[in-house]
């Protein structure tokens, strides 16, 4: 697209186990362009390959659009809430980004989900994580603790519970299940035994097991009661950990929830059992679609940045420059 490169630009950025995203948007709203890069979780990919693939899509970016520096950028990247990685992260990024600030991918998928207002985001992709805030600006997260300790509910879990239950089947520890064939498949494995190679190879990472799910999903759709019992309890598990940022927040009366993440789907066990637990402790709460996608959320918070008010015109103008 033209450009006025005489304009202003911020840039917001969503990363995490499986991909990175970033877009430019104009002080006034305008979209202007997207770029596209591999994980950028430190705790996954390292901080040296986190920054490349960050920049790559910056890059990409910057060659599409031909602008010069940034007003302002914030990086919403999965697995920088609570480490140190995060300001080792953010000391390797250039200055052309102008002001620069990384937060949790749940904080940008919240801000595009309420356009920067009050209310819930659950993600779950490769990872997972609940992020919430109050009317009072109060904040609270639960989960995200990664692959090692937690992400109930991601694709990584479900992708390993899928393996567990086929190993159990195996050894005759639990129910048959059409999962076996189905996954072998997908792997593209001839026998139970040689899931063990595959599951403990050094260069084994979290997304692929979190790559497993559209087979979970379709074995699920055919009637399989294994897998549909590994989704819904994927999902009820995450419930928990949603109902925990509630209660932190004393959220009672009416607020939204969304969900963030290539997990979800409008329905089947996963959401299902998901929205029934969150419901148990927050029964006026509603669902919502996001309004924007996490890196337009950044976006959105780098204009916030800046002093820039998000008013009515700025997001009717970004959601008509999207489309």
């Amino acid at each position: 697209m033209e450009v006025n490169l005489s304009s202003e630009f911020v840039l917001g950025v969503d990363g995490g186990g499986s991909g990175t995203r970033c877009s430019v948007v104009s002080l006034d709203g305008l979209f202007i362009a997207s770029g596209t890069g591999g994980p950028s979780n430190p705790i996954t990919v390292g901080v040296d390959k986190s920054r490349n693939n960050i920049m790559r899509a910056v890059d990409e970016v910057i060659k599409k659009t031909g602008i010069g520096g940034l007003k302002a950028s914030v990086l919403g990247i999965a697995g920088t809430d609570r480490s140190k990685l995060r300001d080792e992260l953010l000391n390797t990024l250039p200055d052309s980004l102008g002001e620069k600030e990384i937060v949790s991918d749940a904080k940008s998928a919240l801000a595009g989900a309420t356009a920067c207002r009050h209310g819930v985001i659950v993600v779950a992709g490769t990872g997972s994580i609940v992020y919430g805030e109050n009317q009072v600006g109060q904040t609270a997260r639960a989960g995200g603790w990664g692959w090692r300790l937690g992400d109930e509910g991601s694709g990584y879990t479900i992708g390993r519970n899928a393996i567990i239950s086929i190993l159990k089947a195996f050894d005759g520890r639990g129910p048959d299940t059409n999962l076996t064939q189905q996954v072998l498949n997908k792997l593209g494995l001839n026998r139970v035994e040689d899931i063990i190679d595959w599951a403990y190879s050094q260069c084994r990472e979290p997304r692929d097991f979190a790559r497993l799910v559209p087979t979970v999903r379709e074995v699920a759709n055919q009637g399989d009661e294994v897998a549909n019992l590994v989704l819904a309890e994927a999902g009820g598990e995450l419930g928990l950990v949603a109902q925990a940022v509630i209660r932190r927040l004393n959220l009672v009366e009416e607020f939204p929830i969304a969900f963030n993440g290539g997990v979800f789907q409008k329905s089947g066990p996963y959401t299902i059992a998901l929205e029934e637990v969150i419901r148990r402790q927050a029964p006026e709460c509603y669902f919502i679609s996001p309004r924007f996608n996490a890196d337009i959320g950044s976006c959105l918070l780098a204009l916030k940045k800046l002093g820039v008010e998000i008013t009515y015109d700025i997001l009717r103008r970004l959601e008509t420059s999207l489309e």
